[in-house]
């Protein structure tokens, strides 16, 4: 009985897991088809610009550094979610596997669930930094080690004091296992 709530459980999990990729999938291709959208239209319109006034604006430019950026940070959260796919596939593989001991099957019963709650906190520590004020940010958790990369030209102490209060709270990391990077736009 136990064996069996136990394995409805971590199905459970593992569908909630898939579902939430496919829906992140999902929106990020969206994301990334508006982006690509933007940047063609800004491509024109600098072209039009540069035909009429021979000048462009400083502005223009900027928006779609922007867009170049976010489309990097996307492809950084894409490849997270299918490393992490592969792995709770294998880890799966494991646990449906009946050839596989009991001991092993349990191991991989514990990675699933920990896999799960570390791209739930990478999920929640993205949305708090952006809630901070960042256009956007990704955030990498691994051997009690968080990777943060922000979307910002450069940080000042405090923005920085701010990211790691944040990661502080949610994973109870050190700060030496803490690191936070910008990536200019």
């Amino acid at each position: 009985m136990y064996l069996k709530k136990k394995s409805i459980a971590i199905v459970s999990l593992v569908l909630l897991i898939a579902i939430a990729f496919v829906i992140n999938y999902s929106y990020q291709n969206g994301i990334n088809k508006n982006a690509s959208g933007k940047t063609e239209d800004l491509n024109t319109q600098l072209t039009d610009k540069n035909q009429t006034l021979n000048t462009t604006s400083s502005k223009d430019a900027s928006k779609a550094a922007t867009a170049v950026a976010s489309g990097l940070f996307s492809s950084y959260r894409q490849d997270r979610d299918v490393n992490r796919s592969r792995s709770l596939e294998a880890l799966q593989e494991i646990v449906n596997n009946k050839n596989t001991s009991q001991t092993t099957r349990d191991e991989a019963q514990k990675q699933i669930i920990k896999l799960t709650e570390t791209n739930q906190k990478e999920l929640i520590l993205e949305n708090l930094i952006k809630a901070k004020g960042f256009q956007d940010a990704v955030v990498l958790i691994d051997n009690n080690t968080a990777n943060v990369i922000v979307q910002a030209d450069k940080l000042s102490e405090q923005e920085v004091a701010k990211i790691q209060d944040v990661v502080l709270q949610q994973t109870g990391f050190s700060l030496d296992n803490i690191k936070i990077m910008n990536r200019m736009n």
